[in-house]
């Protein structure tokens, strides 16, 4: 019962379907399967074939399987000798979007295609040699399509009323990877307005084009959110790496359920401006990428210092990164599903011969349900107007005009309602009411959090999956997800750790270590 209690309170608080029982993992996408939809494939494949006229498909593929389930150093390296161009690598991926997730088995996680994508790739493979060494230098990547983009491409938080609206710049952080080279390959379907539009709409669907699909059983496991299709390309090498956002376990959940790496760093690590938000206050934006040395490199270059030089985060990455460290439990074996015990046991056998110590059956008391509902409506509310305020040109100017205007055709603009954006709307709470409710759950938090790290000097607590992603979050404190095997019907599972808030370094030491004595992630078979 234990266990049931809580995947129904993360099921409600990371915006998912109700769960039906204690193994959530199992729980359909949706109560029927022909209820699924994709919405204007053809605005993808379009832009890939407009793209594409003058490539050598054939030839193209035959240099696929170099880039499958690659790392950054791996693709680098490749380009060093010869053996691969950036304007063939992002080809491949283009040639991928349009065979599986356009077509084919239809993954749906591409919402947008970066109309010079590939032409930004052969200016890379012309400077190579006259710019500095940079890790990310050439490298495609995926953003959240919250996330904005100056331009080029809408950015549309996955809502119809929005999904050809333009910014007129870029997200600062997505100026901080164009400083050190990356290519923004396109943007990513999520659930719609990060998932607080309904307490009925599923992971992953938005209205503007409809489910994601998750590779490792597309139309039975879920996606989870709200970040689906950040995780869903990667898990299925539609892209390298991804950015993706988190309130409560937006970017954890969907990284575990698509057995990828991702990272929600402390709240403030990383600026959120250019973001549409969720909730100012909680939200961040972080990598997602299949190992754990490619989602600190994609950080470093997310954050720079004074110089606008990147931050190295994998400074110190070793096999050795356990050897002494205290590793707290946030869940008791017993409580598991049976489905998952002989991946429980497995983990721990892990850590251990890594050198950790375990203290295993620790608990932690979770902020409650009504009180995040509440004050995340007045949030929402008012993060928004902020930032419809700050924008030159925007279609809407309140969240009030937004519920009218999908009111104008509801089964396909809110297919699934919009009782949340009604809530927020009519919030009744105060500012004064915001801040100290804010206050108060968040110091609740970060101590009981702190009794661990702190007093009994943890060195990082670990979750399975986003079991306890509430209290973290409202901490600020970072969480990082690895994969971590697959159950008994081949539900990916992610072991997720809790470092101290801004101690990003040791987290990624710690899950680097975890992840080079576990080497648990198989690619998806995708038919």
């Amino acid at each position: 019962m234990k266990t049931v209690k809580k995947a129904l309170i993360i099921a409600v608080l990371t915006f998912q379907l109700p769960i039906s029982s204690a193994n959530a993992l199992t729980s359909p996408k949706h109560d029927s399967m022909e209820e699924t939809v994709v919405y204007d494939r053809e605005r993808i494949i379009a832009s890939i074939d407009k793209q594409l006229i003058n490539i050598n498909r054939e030839q193209v593929k035959t240099k696929e399987p170099l880039i499958l389930n690659a790392s950054i150093e791996d693709i680098q390296s490749l380009i060093q000798s010869k053996q691969l161009s950036y304007e063939e690598l992002v080809s491949i991926y283009l040639l991928r979007i349009q065979e599986i997730d356009q077509s084919g088995v239809t993954l749906n996680t591409i919402t947008e295609i970066n109309p010079h994508i590939l032409e930004e790739a052969r200016q890379c493979d012309i400077e190579r040699k006259q710019t500095t060494s940079r890790p990310l230098y050439g490298i495609p990547i995926l953003l959240k399509d919250n996330i904005q983009t100056a331009l080029t491409m809408p950015t549309s938080a996955g809502t119809y009323a929005l999904k050809d609206w333009i910014a007129d710049k870029d997200a600062e952080v997505i100026e901080n990877l164009k400083v050190q080279g990356a290519l923004v390959l396109g943007k990513a379907n999520m659930s719609e307005w990060a998932g607080y539009i309904s307490s009925e709409s599923p992971p992953g669907y938005s209205s503007k084009k409809g489910d994601t699909f998750n590779p490792y059983n597309p139309r039975i496991f879920s996606t989870r959110g709200s970040s689906s299709g950040s995780a869903a390309a990667v898990a299925a090498d539609l892209t390298m790496l991804s950015l993706g956002t988190e309130t409560f376990g937006s970017i954890i959940s969907p990284a575990a359920y698509q057995s990828i790496v991702g990272l929600r760093p402390s709240t403030g690590l990383v600026s959120n401006n250019g973001i549409i938000p969720l909730s100012q206050t909680i939200d961040t934006i972080g990598p997602m990428a299949r190992n754990v040395k490619d989602a600190a490199l994609l950080l470093s270059s997310m954050i720079p210092d004074q110089n606008n030089q990147p931050v190295d985060y994998t400074e110190g990455l070793s096999k050795d990164g356990l050897e002494g460290k205290r590793i707290g439990f946030l869940f008791s074996s017993a409580d598991q599903p049976k489905e998952r015990k002989a991946v429980i046991e497995k983990i721990k056998v892990d850590l251990q011969t890594a050198g950790a110590t375990l203290i295993e059956n620790l608990s932690v008391s979770s902020p409650d349900i009504p009180t995040c509902l509440s004050f995340l409506a007045y949030d929402f509310k008012h993060s928004l107007q902020n930032y419809i305020e700050k924008q030159k040109h925007f279609p809407f100017q309140s969240l009030k005009e937004i519920i009218t205007f999908n009111e104008e055709n509801p089964q396909r603009y809110v297919k699934y309602g919009q009782n949340w954006l009604i809530d927020a709307e009519e919030s009744v709470v105060t500012k004064l009411e915001f801040e100290t409710k804010l206050q108060v759950t968040q110091e609740a938090a970060r101590n009981e959090l702190n009794k661990y790290l702190k007093e009994q000097q943890i060195d990082a607590l670990v979750m399975i999956n986003e079991e306890e992603c509430l209290i973290s979050s409202i901490a600020g404190y970072p969480e990082l997800s690895v994969p971590a095997g697959y159950d008994e019907e081949n539900h990916p599972i992610g072991l997720t750790f809790i470092g101290d808030r801004f101690g990003e370094k040791e987290l990624f030491k710690m899950a680097y270590a975890y992840e080079q004595h576990s080497q648990k992630r198989i690619s998806p078979y995708i038919s």
